[in-house]
């Protein structure tokens, strides 16, 4: 299992098989929807201003969208995220 923790408390988790969204750190599912709907991923890169941390915007298109704020101490498990995701994608 991947999963990318973003900022306020909510995750995305990719297991395989399907493509889930968390909120309060990990209580509460708000969203799930099978990898065979996936679509694309767009990450957008928000630079750092003053003393706060580079952070990205993150938008996965499944049956859903599914939205996230990514720290930049998170982009290893994003790009990891991503990059599984995308071999889905071909696989199909």
């Amino acid at each position: 299992m991947i999963e990318v923790r973003g900022t306020n408390g909510e995750s995305l988790q990719f297991d395989g098989e399907y493509v889930r969204k968390f909120r309060h750190d990990g209580k509460e599912e708000s969203a799930v929807n099978p990898v065979t709907t996936y679509r694309e991923t767009r990450v957008k890169a928000k630079k750092a201003k003053k003393h706060a941390e580079a952070r990205y915007e993150v938008l996965v298109a499944c049956a859903t969208i599914f939205s996230l704020t990514v720290p930049e101490s998170e982009k290893p498990a994003l790009d990891q995220f991503v990059a599984a995701l995308e071999a889905t994608r071909g696989a199909s």
